[in-house]
């Protein structure tokens, strides 16, 4: 009886364990992808298309020319020693990496060449002979599986078999296996499931790397491909409702150059079943981008921008402009490819996709821009005014509420730029160095707060008792008219200026195609407190009382002090104020002590390209 029993019990856990098979083979067989290979990024049935569009369109033919030119730069290129940054980290070895093995491996894919292939056989076999690809900070490790990962499909079909095994190898090694149990170990802030650009880098490298050899590690790409959708919306919840990545438009940069391969990846091997690309923003994300760009194409740099090329987003432009059906998005990036093939630097490590990505498609005649527009964001509200961009002197002013505690964020709560006739008449400095003294602690009272471009001193707002914004407050949009005569919007800064003020609210109204009027309503804690009025420009600025005068490349640009009555204007140079700091060159300071008669008080500055 007892040897019976055991026998059924036998039985049981053998039934129980097929069933569990049954069950885990169904859900891989579910998990679709391309048989063959090239199957990421441009699929092998992508080819011909993109050989003849190549023929039949003069840009896209520039445009495989150029980076035909950029291979054959590479394939001579000396490979980069493992080496650590002064940040301790690799991260652009292993950008340079993305760049050089997509370069020369679309060049041989287009083109043929042995010179193409040989380099990237190089460059795989000295990438993979690596100690490691820098885990420690693991976007080093998820871009270097991108890299490898891309050229491995790509060129799957003609790379020696030996490389192939080392470059796989790698790939489940260094990449698939520690993904895997960070998705399993990792807690809230792990890379693969925190709130920032991170997120979506990380797991789009990682499922390059799983699709790339999917073939071999099923299961795993499976489990890659789910965990990848189930966590990448952590970040991506933060581009609700409009679009706006609140840390920046660098990381505006960086985050979409890899949900963009994302999508792709996933769209052409199985579908996007994380229904990653109907998350709230993500359609309007490429259109918050340009339509907050100035007329003359100068991004608004808040939080830790660099300043440069960073923003430029590249291909993404182009495939979100066929996904969401947006010609508007790529006409703006062929114009954008232009001029990187006149020489801009605008520095991409998957640039290369422009070509494989590249849309062509017709836009139809702009309509009217909008007087203004509100993007809403629970952390960077952003505000954006047009003059008529057909006339003369016509404004543009964009600005923004705030969380300074948030990832990559200044002391910035109700900052603002403003440009008329191409010329950008206020500034934002952008990003400082990454390796200051405590540049992350970003508390109330955080070392973050005591750098000039971090804290509220280098930026266009009011400052309190020459006092730092409450790093814990959070700034937004509380009213709101774009359908007004003179449209304006309203911003809530008291939680910022809570500690000097019982409120602050910052209005920003479009009183004509030419003129802006920015009016601070202020109720102070303390009668004896001292308001300030500040903005920085590159321009010259000669000021008499009330009254500024900008002049730059030949155009003038003007500020008159409406409120309150005995305000004046003063100038100074900006400086540093710690050792280590990046220099600060160029940059005048325009402020003006604004008295009040008791507590409450307004500051109200007109600007405009017309003068007073």
């Amino acid at each position: 009886m007892q040897k019976l029993f055991f026998n059924l019990t036998d039985m049981c856990r053998s039934i129980a364990l097929l069933f569990i098979l049954f069950v885990v083979c169904t859900a891989y067989g579910q998990q679709h992808f391309l048989a063959e290979h090239p199957r990421l990024l441009f699929t092998k049935a992508e080819t011909l298309g993109i050989k003849e569009l190549i023929k039949n369109n003069p840009q896209a033919h520039e445009l495989a020319e150029f980076l035909k030119a950029k291979a054959d730069s590479l394939a001579s290129v000396p490979q980069k020693a493992y080496q650590m940054d002064k940040y301790g980290n690799m991260l652009w070895t292993s950008r340079a990496y993305v760049q050089r093995l997509g370069t020369l491996a679309l060049a041989y894919r287009i083109y043929g060449g042995q010179k193409y292939l040989d380099a990237v056989n190089t460059a795989l076999l000295w990438v993979c002979a690596y100690p490691d690809w820098d885990p420690k900070h693991y976007l080093d490790t998820a871009e270097m599986a991108t890299a490898v990962a891309i050229a491995y499909d790509w060129l799957y079909d003609v790379l020696p078999q030996t490389t192939k095994d080392i470059a796989k190898r790698c790939l489940y090694e260094r990449a698939i296996t520690l993904v895997l149990r960070e998705y399993e170990k990792g807690g809230p802030g792990s890379w693969a499931k925190r709130e920032t650009n991170w997120n979506v880098v990380c797991n789009t490298g990682m499922t390059l790397a799983a699709l790339a050899v999917a073939e071999d590690y099923p299961q795993e790409t499976a489990t890659i491909l789910d965990n990848a959708a189930r966590y990448m919306p952590n970040c991506l919840k933060h581009f609700a409702p409009d679009g706006v990545c609140y840390e920046g438009p660098a990381y505006w940069g960086y985050t979409n150059r890899y949900l963009s391969m994302y999508l792709k990846a996933v769209t052409d091997n199985g579908g996007d079943k994380g229904r990653i690309a109907q998350l709230p923003g993500i359609s309007r994300t490429a259109l918050y981008q340009i339509r907050t760009l100035t007329p003359s194409g100068h991004p608004f740099y808040f939080g830790n921008a660099g300043i440069g090329h960073e923003s430029f987003g590249g291909p993404a432009y182009f495939f979100y402009g066929k996904m969401f059906r947006q010609p508007e998005v790529s006409a703006w990036n062929r114009n954008e490819v232009t001029k990187a093939l006149r020489g801009a630097d605008l520095f991409d490590q998957v640039f290369f996709l422009s070509l494989p990505w590249f849309d062509d498609t017709s836009s139809k005649e702009a309509s009217a821009v909008p007087a203004m527009e509100v993007y809403h964001n629970k952390i960077n509200d952003i505000v954006v005014f047009n003059g008529d961009r057909n006339k003369r002197g016509s404004l543009y002013l964009v600005a923004k509420g705030g969380l300074p505690n948030q990832a990559h964020q200044h002391m910035d709560c109700g900052t603002f730029i403003v440009e008329s006739d191409g010329v950008l008449w206020t500034e934002d400095l952008g990003a400082d160095d990454y390796d200051l003294p405590g540049f992350w602690d970003g508390k109330p009272g955080g070392q973050r707060w005591k750098y000039f471009r971090n804290n509220n001193f280098s930026h266009n707002v009011i400052n309190i008792d020459h006092s730092l914004q409450y790093a814990n407050g959070h700034a937004f949009v509380c009213e709101e008219h774009p359908e007004a005569k003179q449209p304006f919007a309203k911003l809530n800064l008291c939680e910022v200026y809570k500690e000097k003020a019982k409120s602050v609210y910052r209005k920003f109204t479009l009183l004509n195609n030419r003129t802006m009027e920015v009016e601070d309503e202020v109720e102070l804690l303390d009668a004896g407190s001292k308001v300030s009025w500040v903005a920085a420009t590159k321009a010259d600025v000669e000021v008499n009382g009330d009254k500024a005068h900008f002049m730059r490349n030949g155009k003038h640009f003007y500020m008159q002090i409406v409120a309150p009555v005995g305000a004046v204007f003063k100038t100074y140079p900006a400086r540093n104020t710690y050792k280590g700091e990046k220099p600060i060159e160029g940059i005048t300071m325009l402020e003006a002590e604004c008295p009040f008669k008791g507590t409450n008080g307004k500051v109200t500055v007109r600007m405009s390209s017309k003068s007073f």
